[in-house]
């Protein structure tokens, strides 16, 4: 491994840009996953009344008062009530999931039609969902992306060389870690960098600086990686 790093670092040093995609099989570690894809919004009438009325939590038909099918397109912000921006308090987030979730709890719906019982366990499912991404500010980067109709970079052309170099040090870091302490002081960094960053993307986003969104979200899932590298060397060094 070190061999490969050694020359990654000189690759990166010799020119001004490398697409992560040549370099895939050696730089396997830290390689971009794909950008997860969030699908849109749409609306019907309710199944049991036929009323398209306004639906109570997003999820009840206001008339009838039966759950619906589940909307798997409605805006995330909109089903756990926030406005559509970046910043976000992580208590009320918190609040607003369990509320909801103790709306849709399969134990309400257990006498209530199958298709209702599906509906409860469906619509649970989708607050999960909706909950996980929000609360993670990278996922929550993406999502506003998506809703903006801007795709994310697959490959490292948003980040400069320095960057990289700086990536491809601190993976052999984890790798030459010879006890848990090592690799804990070095997560204790990235937990810090990452704080950071996601703070510098709230600027960004109020600044409307998508390129600049682009470029900090493509280095937060390189950190993710490496502390993702971080766990499975300490997961290797407590069962050796």
């Amino acid at each position: 491994m070190r061999g490969v790093i050694n020359g990654l670092k000189s690759t990166v040093k010799a020119t001004n840009y490398t697409p992560l995609a040549k370099n895939a099989a050696q730089f396997k570690q830290i390689q971009l996953p794909k950008a997860r894809q969030f699908s849109v919004e749409s609306s019907t009438a309710c199944w049991n009344c036929q009323k398209k009325s306004e639906l109570k939590q997003n999820m009840i038909c206001s008339d009838c008062g039966h759950l619906q099918d589940v909307n798997s397109g409605i805006n995330y912000f909109k089903l756990l009530s926030f406005p559509i921006q970046f910043s976000l308090e992580p208590q009320k987030l918190t609040k607003s999931f369990r509320q909801l979730q103790t709306i849709v709890h399969p134990d309400k719906y257990s006498n209530k039609t199958s298709r209702e019982q599906t509906n409860s366990a469906d619509w649970s499912s989708l607050i999960n969902r909706a909950y996980k991404t929000l609360s993670t500010p990278m996922e929550r980067g993406q999502y506003l992306l998506q809703l903006k109709g801007e795709p994310m970079p697959q490959d490292n052309s948003a980040l400069n060389k320095e960057f990289l170099m700086a990536m491809m040090e601190r993976n052999e870091e984890v790798e030459d870690a010879k006890d848990t302490q090592t690799l804990e002081d070095l997560n204790v960094q990235l937990i810090k960098e990452l704080e950071d960053m996601a703070q510098k993307l709230n600027i960004l986003f109020e600044s409307k600086d998508l390129p600049g969104v682009k470029e900090t979200l493509v280095a937060m899932k390189y950190l993710l990686s490496i502390q993702n590298s971080i766990k499975q060397k300490q997961q290797s060094l407590l069962g050796s």
